[in-house]
């Protein structure tokens, strides 16, 4: 009767086993391939040739720098805020009881009239020029990564204020009444009792944002096209351009590094996060 109930279960997500194998995980495992060959039409063993010429490569460089750049500095920025910021809605929840509807604004609005709005905003004749009284083009400018920047948190910092107050809001309250009762305050409340309730949710919320980091590409592309200024010339373009030209073989080492990247990144997360939630058991 087990292995029955267990088979049926298996046919319930046979579908999509099937189509993660047929779309993801066959091509990863051909594209792992391409990284070893001399192109998608010559298949010629070369070894890590492909690999060198991609750390010699001085696009790939600037790509990675600016990369790293913006998302190191995204996301902890990201992150904190959202954090500091759920925190105090949860305190002041029911006299702002519309402000979770407005966090998520800047996710549901097309990303193709946001970035007509923020072009708006920073050309040489945007509003922005004209409050401060300048005529810079700033998207051109040596302050663009830290437009984008700006941009990945405004645009991602509603989504994980929302993941991180529906935690807080099932959080007892019996924990934090003690507290209180002792004359712990605001902070101290958030440091010991409600920040180790919320490790779990805020494991989540460091990776969703991390993998939200790499998709800004989207909103950089439209608004600097294929070949960006140098300072926003990111990851996704370098690999962009190889795919348009064809060149597999150095996009796919690229991915391939890329995965590893991140996948050793969660994967040290992840078992950090065991490790903590054991100890304090």
């Amino acid at each position: 009767m087990h292995k029955l109930k267990r088979f049926k279960g298996l046919l319930f997500v046979l579908p999509s086993l099937v189509g993660v194998m047929i779309f993801y995980m066959i091509p990863f495992l051909q594209s792992f391939m391409y990284c070893f060959t001399e192109g998608v039409i010559d298949r010629r063993f070369v070894g890590l040739s492909n690999f060198k010429a991609l750390f010699a490569n001085d696009a790939y460089k600037l790509a990675v720098h600016n990369t790293s750049f913006i998302v190191g500095i995204a996301l902890p920025v990201l992150c904190s805020l959202s954090l500091v910021v759920a925190l105090f809605l949860e305190r002041y929840l029911e006299k702002y009881k519309g402000i979770q509807g407005i966090l998520l604004i800047p996710m549901v609005v097309p990303t193709a009239s946001l970035m007509l709005l923020w072009q708006d905003l920073l050309a040489r004749d945007g509003l922005v020029n004209a409050i401060l009284h300048t005529s810079q083009d700033w998207l051109v400018s040596d302050y663009a990564p830290w437009i984008v920047i700006l941009l990945i948190i405004w645009k991602n910092m509603g989504y994980n204020v929302i993941l991180i107050l529906s935690s807080l809001l099932s959080m007892p309250r019996e924990f934090e009444e003690a507290a209180r009762v002792d004359g712990a305050g605001f902070w101290r409340v958030a440091l010991w009792i409600k920040i180790p309730y919320l490790v779990p949710m805020l494991f989540f919320s460091i990776i969703i944002s991390l993998l939200n980091c790499f998709k800004i590409f989207r909103e950089v592309y439209l608004l600097q096209g294929d070949y960006p200024v140098h300072n926003l010339y990111l990851l996704q373009h370098f690999m962009n351009n190889h795919f348009i030209n064809l060149n597999y073989e150095i996009l796919t080492a690229a991915s391939f590094l890329l995965y590893m990247v991140l996948f050793a990144i969660i994967y040290g997360m992840a078992y950090w996060q065991q490790s903590y939630m054991k100890q304090n058991r």
